[in-house]
């Protein structure tokens, strides 16, 4: 495992009693590396896995919040972990990867917790491997839900002049807080230009587009007390929720309101 220290701390440095924020990386069995951000010195108390073009940073407002020591992991083909040459990021294949770096970064079996794609592969992760990581908790996602979620990825997308044309870009199809996001997920070639980290604007032809999994409710079914969080006005409906309830029936459900203090008061309690 490699180390350096992350740009998050230099975020950060200005406030009161700052985090220690480092990036490590571990090699994997299946080829390239896993990056992870970790939150304070100590060994990590949850694990966190981001939506689909997204990275660990994601994490930050909602870490910063919950002033525990944590890691939140780059996906396979975000942030700063190795792309795929098929370009297969299909949850079920992410699994023994992820695996291996939860093993790495959070021995113990630490809480992990997935929002949005994330939530998907921290099913698989689960359900695959049910004493390498602790309780299972889902953000705003269940199998069969990420349409809308994933109506920005995948798909073709061009080259930016600048971040800003890559926010506006982002901004035009919907996304929120698309400058902040292009911030973070792009970077430049040695020609100027601009394009995203992560491997899913550019996939190859024949990779599979199909991120969403509804298949994963057996797993999810056979997984104990997971914990379901929505947020108020999120992409979650009655009716998933209902599934939950009915198909997931030692699950709890938590409702909280749409900001990074709200869900780090739900995590806080499964940290140790």
């Amino acid at each position: 495992m490699t180390t350096s220290t992350s740009t998050t701390a230099e975020e950060f440095a200005g406030l009161p009693n700052a985090p220690v924020v480092q990036r490590r990386w571990v090699t994997v069995a299946t080829g390239g590396h896993v990056g992870g951000v970790f939150w304070h010195p100590q060994k990590p108390t949850v694990a966190l896995l981001h939506d689909a073009g997204a990275s660990a940073r994601a994490w930050d407002d909602v870490l910063l919040a919950l002033d525990r020591p944590a890691v939140a992991l780059d996906l396979p083909g975000h942030g700063r972990s190795s792309r795929r040459g098929r370009g297969d990021y299909r949850p079920r294949r992410l699994a023994g990867t992820l695996e291996e770096a939860a093993r790495s970064f959070a021995p113990g079996g630490v809480p992990v917790v997935g929002v949005g794609f994330g939530a998907l592969a921290a099913i698989a992760l689960k359900a695959k491997f049910p004493h390498s990581v602790g309780r299972l908790v889902l953000v705003d996602a269940l199998p069969g839900t990420l349409s809308p979620g994933l109506r920005l990825w995948p798909t073709p997308s061009p080259g930016f002049a600048t971040r800003d044309e890559a926010a506006a870009w982002l901004a035009e199809r919907g996304a929120t807080d698309a400058a902040r996001t292009a911030e973070l997920e792009t970077e430049q070639a040695p020609d100027g230009t601009w394009s995203w980290r992560h491997h899913l604007g550019s996939l190859p032809a024949d990779a599979p587009t199909a991120l969403d999994d509804e298949t994963l409710w057996e797993q999810l079914a056979a997984v104990p007390f997971p914990l379901l969080v929505r947020t108020e006005g999120g992409p979650l409906d009655a009716v998933s929720l209902d599934r939950f309830r009915t198909q997931v029936p030692d699950g709890d459900i938590v409702t909280v309101h749409a900001d990074p203090q709200a869900l780090a008061d739900v995590l806080r309690p499964l940290t140790h």
